[in-house]
């Protein structure tokens, strides 16, 4: 990564203290999500925690099925890292937050597990992913 012209140089991705704000990041979200989970009762409470499970687990299926699928000799497709990329970006799940809260008229906290997956990606090391450069583009 280049240095800025002015001021100090960024942080690395592989930094503990950009991993440890993603842990945090992480860590409150599963709080709100584990205290809102115990303020319901019954059947909402199974509904409440199914939904997070699905949020939780959507960029994952939503990404590496058709990577998996559609991979040749356990390459990404050309489109492999534009799929990933689009569903582990926050600005894409804050987009979606916004839109249903729109919608809906209230926050809907299973979301959040969305924003949780990318958080816990990021504090463990996942990043997005480069896009491959073609044979004509490395020539």
């Amino acid at each position: 990564m280049k240095s800025p012209k002015w001021g100090p140089g960024f942080q690395s991705i592989d930094s503990n203290l950009y991993r440890a704000e993603y842990a945090g990041l992480f860590l409150g979200i599963l709080v709100c999500l584990v205290w809102r989970g115990a303020e319901l009762a019954g059947g909402a409470a199974t509904i409440y925690w199914g939904s997070i499970v699905f949020w939780l687990i959507l960029p994952d299926l939503v990404s590496f099925i058709p990577i998996g699928l559609f991979s040749k000799g356990g390459s990404w497709p050309s489109w492999g890292a534009r799929l990933y990329n689009s569903f582990h970006s926050a600005v894409v799940c804050g987009l979606v937050f916004v839109i249903s809260w729109f919608l809906l008229q209230t926050v809907y906290l299973p979301l959040l597990a969305w924003f949780g997956h990318i958080a816990a990606d990021r504090a463990v090391g996942f990043y997005l992913r480069s896009q491959p450069v073609s044979r004509q583009d490395a020539a």
